[in-house]
């Protein structure tokens, strides 16, 4: 017995994977948007540690050190924010593939998270060291802006996969007042309804 061949793919395929490439496309650009934006924020929002020159080099006192958890935390806000309202929006306008676009969504946060750091730190105060390298003693400057905690990189991803599966567990037909594919409601039925 010969198993039949399989059909040669149809009209209908190309422009579905354009769809699928189109959906990737703006999850990974919207996240790296959003990841900027983050970045030009983060240094705006945090109030950066001082640092002091002395004879051994540069030095952080011991309260300042404590406030270096305000570095770690903007970011924290930020990322769950950006994270949390991106993984619904897309997840939710871009369907075509519902995996394809959570698997995109993940890769995109992972994006934001390393964009934001950088420009953050890049936009944020110069490295201290290079500041005060021919400073007197006692001189004074502000410590870069900084990811501490490596587990605040995180938050980026886990807040885009919070939102993404809250559109995703949403009951079908209501993921943003679009119905599922194939449930679209009949109008004979609507009229019956609107008669009773």
């Amino acid at each position: 017995m010969s198993t039949p061949a399989s059909p040669p793919p149809g009209p209908g395929a190309s422009p579905t994977v354009r769809r699928v490439v189109t959906d990737v496309v703006v999850v990974l650009v919207a996240f790296l948007v959003a990841g900027t934006v983050a970045g030009l924020l983060w240094p705006e929002l945090v109030d950066p540690v001082t640092v002091t020159r002395d004879k051994l080099g540069v030095v952080t006192r011991e309260l300042a050190l404590s406030e270096q958890f305000d570095n770690d935390g903007w970011y924290a806000v930020l990322a769950a924010a950006g994270g949390l309202v991106l993984g619904v929006v897309l997840s939710a306008w871009r369907r075509t593939n519902e995996v394809v676009t959570l698997v995109a969504v993940v890769a995109g946060a992972c994006l934001a998270a390393w964009v934001s750091a950088k420009i953050g730190t890049w936009r944020g105060p110069a490295d201290p060291n290079q500041v005060l390298a021919h400073a007197k003693t006692g001189a004074t400057a502000l410590d870069k802006v900084k990811v501490s905690a490596s587990g605040a990189y995180f938050v980026w991803p886990i807040a885009a996969v919070v939102g993404a599966l809250v559109v995703l567990w949403s009951p079908p037909g209501r993921r943003l007042g679009r119905p599922e594919r194939g449930e679209e409601s009949d109008p004979a039925s609507e009229g019956a309804q609107a008669g009773s």
